[in-house]
């Protein structure tokens, strides 16, 4: 089942003579799949907050049509099954972190019996649980994030958006993130997310989509994506005659303290004959497995080879 579906959806930023001549977001056509996690990718302007705001049904489209569960993202019902995070989200200062997800939780009509147990359970799941009842206008940005995306998974919810929710979070908190989108993804819970640290991205992600100018340039599995570069061949131990005959055309070798190697080949006919050659001597020797390209690379190829194009 998909869960989200676009369908030529195109927006244009303006009225009438006052149009811009280049839409922010160009027919585009996505599908993605209940239970992954896709990762909306793209430079700068590229349309992705363009694209989540017409999901969140908080702009319309000029062109084109986004379904939601199969259904009108206006619908109540789609809505309900929503967890939200914005790029830039803005909180009440005053309140304290458990006043404001209080609010949040009467507005999804959490019962009163389970309320406090359910903020209490997202305040530890983004640690947080000693800061209950500290005013927000005293945290940092990162702990306003970590707010945020314990409000975005308050009411449990099938879809989980969000925009940028890595900004502001030290490496150990995009860690927790990212186990959080994890433990999310294990409950049944679809995510989609927009993100730059595209190191992250590649670790949690089944699935991405990489926009460029409001165009779509690519969207499928990472491990479909990523181009084969060449093999990686683990060599276990007792087996230096295959390391010494290998050495000479490996781009990369490390040797290991249990006494196998790694050794790493970039795609070439003759490295490619060498490893078949000792592969077919001594099979129980190596273990070989092919290296991609990284998907920051694969981001950069893309995004200028369309660059170069337009």
């Amino acid at each position: 089942m998909n869960i989200i579906e676009t369908f030529d959806l195109t927006k244009t930023y303006g009225f009438l003579f006052w149009k811009k001549k280049e839409p922010a977001l160009d027919k585009l056509n996505i599908a993605i799949q209940e239970g992954l996690v896709h990762g909306f990718l793209g430079p700068n302007g590229a349309g992705k907050t363009t694209t989540i705001k017409l999901i969140m049904d908080l702009i319309f489209p000029t062109h084109g049509e986004v379904k939601v569960f199969g259904k009108d993202p206006s619908d109540l019902d789609v809505k309900k099954n929503i967890g939200f995070l914005p790029d830039s989200p803005a909180f009440s200062s005053y309140l304290s972190a458990y006043d404001f997800l209080n609010i949040c939780a009467k507005l999804h009509q959490i019962h009163a019996l389970k309320r406090r147990d359910r903020i209490m359970e997202v305040l530890a799941a983004v640690k947080m649980e000693k800061h209950r009842d500290s005013k927000l206008g005293g945290f940092s940005r990162g702990m306003l994030q970590r707010i945020g995306i314990a409000q975005a998974i308050l009411n449990k919810p099938k879809l989980l958006i969000l925009d940028e929710p890595l900004v502001g979070l030290d490496p150990h908190g995009r860690q927790e993130l990212k186990d959080i989108i994890v433990e999310e993804k294990k409950n049944g819970t679809t995510v989609f997310f927009s993100s730059h640290i595209l190191s992250d991205v590649e670790k949690i992600c089944d699935t991405i989509s990489i926009l460029n100018r409001g165009v779509l340039l690519c969207c499928g599995r990472i491990d479909e994506l990523l181009s084969v570069t060449g093999l990686r061949a683990h060599v276990n131990p007792g087996n230096d005659d295959c390391v010494k005959e290998l050495m000479g055309l490996a781009s990369g070798t490390i040797k290991l303290p249990n006494g196998s190697w790694d050794l790493v080949f970039q795609n070439s006919e003759e490295a490619m004959a060498k490893i078949s050659q000792v592969k077919e001597k001594a099979p129980d020797a190596l273990v070989l497995a092919p290296t991609r390209e990284s998907l920051e690379e694969f981001f950069f190829r893309k995004v200028e080879n369309s660059t170069d194009i337009s």
